[in-house]
């Protein structure tokens, strides 16, 4: 690592521990709702500007007793939970309309058809996607959400650990900053196992310290949540990622036609959301496939999700248009079925994606140049170690396109050994089995008495490979006043006056409408606009 990146990571670290000492600051006198908003915007800082960490024993230390003091309080009923997890309670923050976690979710449902499903969402904005709210509806169950309830962040924690109690295990799908669900289930006492599953494996999150059992999906994320999470062994399980089992509409060849395209070209195709396709040191995604279709005339790549970005203009004049960048699309599968040849997002992966081409028998190519200590940027998920090919160098990449374009057999053979590999792992039928396994061995799990904050090793900031990569692959600039303006409308009144008065002083405030907006709760202000 050298001391540019050295120095940006401590500097992140140092900009964490500041806001997570106004954390301790605030807890200490008295002011619980400022200790918890001050928490989310640590763990916002920690999740977006990586600090060399994945977790934090000290915010979460404050959250567990601020939460405990919120159980005390609640007079619920205190359901006995046995083994049998009839009732599951899905706990998420936010559902986007296009993305992998929203589809695992209600595939979840789906799959699950034996069980109830319930949804609650803690700071839900906009329309809920049709698939999940059928899903649940399928699945005999509710969709709560908390922010839309008069009240606050304490009253919603309250509401959430009480639905919670009338279930038999809790499903935690949240973002990483959430501290709801850590304020409602710090005191175990009462309420069902919760089952954390691991979607951001790559990000700081909080949530180890609730978790009776973390559900990773692939085995290097079952490595940071052990070595870097402080979450021991037996309480880490891998579960593939559900994916639906595929049904064409169309043929490759009428589905090139519907599409615009030569049904006797060669569609290489990579569909994700436009964050991982960002550019790196000046070349992108596009530049990276130049040289590749100036050689190969009737080929073609489409990407879904990467839009137009303005720095692919050249290197899509140079192949004659044939690099075509188009929006985010909830539905996709049109494209899928055009394909010949899937190749993976760049720099950061996205393995759903990967997975929904292989059950249509594409051959997957994936880049991965990094050391393997950073192998939590490449793929390696159940179905696709092993399947997938994986170049190691840029010329390697070209290379593997090159055979595949040119030698049809081999394009069929790599797409079948995918193919069997999603029927086996990823689909509802391989998928469910392994479901219920969990299931059954969280259920054999005593419950948690360790200490986990007494892990402070885990708060270091590391220095090593992984780290060093990291801000230029995934992460995001926000600044303090964008952070806390996320999170106010949850505070209680005399909270969230003081933080607008101090956001006014310093300036981060701009405009009557704005002004006058961020004094609302949250709650009035998803009535007004959900």
């Amino acid at each position: 690592m050298d001391t540019e990146e050295q120095t940006r990571i401590l500097a992140n670290f140092a900009r964490f521990d500041a806001e997570v000492q106004s954390v301790e600051a605030a807890y200490a006198r008295g002011d619980f709702a400022t200790a918890a908003f001050f928490a989310a915007t640590a763990a916002t800082i920690a999740t977006h500007a990586h600090c060399g960490i994945f977790a934090s024993p000290r915010l979460e230390h404050v959250l567990n007793a601020i939460g405990r003091r919120i159980a005390a309080a609640d007079s619920g009923a205190r359901p006995c939970h046995g083994g049998t997890y009839r009732k599951v309670l899905h706990v998420g923050t936010e559902v986007a309309a296009v993305g992998g976690l929203t589809r695992m979710i209600s595939r979840w449902m789906d799959a699950d058809a034996q069980r109830v499903n319930s949804l609650v969402l803690t700071q839900h904005r906009g329309q809920i996607p049709s698939h999940l709210t059928e899903a649940v509806r399928r699945s005999g169950g509710q969709i709560t959400l908390l922010n839309q309830m008069r009240g606050n962040l304490f009253d919603w924690a309250r509401t959430l650990r009480r639905l919670a109690a009338q279930h038999d295990a809790i499903i935690c799908h949240i973002h990483c900053e959430d501290v709801i669900p850590l304020l409602a289930f710090a005191d175990k006492w009462g309420l069902p196992p919760v089952l954390f599953l691991n979607h951001a494996d790559h990000l700081f999150w909080l949530g180890p310290s609730i978790s009776h059992l973390v559900i990773n999906l692939r085995e290097a994320a079952t490595a940071i949540s052990e070595a870097r999470r402080g979450v021991e062994a037996r309480r880490n399980v891998l579960l593939p990622t559900i994916v639906d089992a595929t049904a064409r509409r169309n043929s490759r060849h009428d589905a090139k036609a519907k599409l615009g395209l030569d049904p006797e070209g060669i569609s290489l195709l990579s569909v994700a959301r436009r964050p991982k396709y960002r550019s790196l040191d000046g070349v992108s995604f596009a530049d990276r496939h130049v040289s590749l279709l100036e050689r190969y005339p009737k080929a073609s790549l489409i990407v879904v999700g990467s839009g137009d970005p303005d720095d692919w203009q050249d290197a899509k004049a140079k192949v004659g248009g044939r690099i075509i960048g188009l929006a985010e699309q909830p539905d996709p599968q049109r494209y899928f079925e055009a394909a010949d040849i899937y190749v993976d997002s760049y720099p950061f992966v996205s393995s759903t994606s990967m997975m929904e081409a292989g059950g249509y028998g594409l051959p997957l190519v994936t880049i991965f140049t990094l050391p393997d200590e950073a192998n939590i940027f490449g793929i390696n998920h159940v179905g696709l170690v092993g399947t997938s090919l994986v170049a190691r160098t840029f010329d390697d990449y070209e290379a593997i396109l090159e055979r595949l374009i040119a030698d049809p057999a081999y394009r069929t053979e790599c797409g079948e050994s995918v193919r069997r590999a999603m029927e086996e792992f990823h689909v509802p039928a391989g998928w469910h089995p392994r479901l219920d396994a969990i299931f059954s061995y969280a259920a054999s799990l005593p419950p948690r008495d360790d200490d986990w904050g007494a892990a402070p090793n885990i708060e270091l900031p590391r220095l090593g490979v992984l780290d060093a990569v990291h801000e230029d692959i995934v992460g995001s600039k926000y600044s303090a006043a964008e952070i806390e303006m996320i999170y106010m409308g949850a505070l209680p009144f005399p909270q969230r006056l003081s933080q607008w008065r101090a956001m006014r002083k310093r300036g981060d405030i701009h405009g009557v409408t704005a002004s006058s907006r961020l004094l609302l709760p949250e709650w009035l202000k998803r009535r007004l606009k959900p």
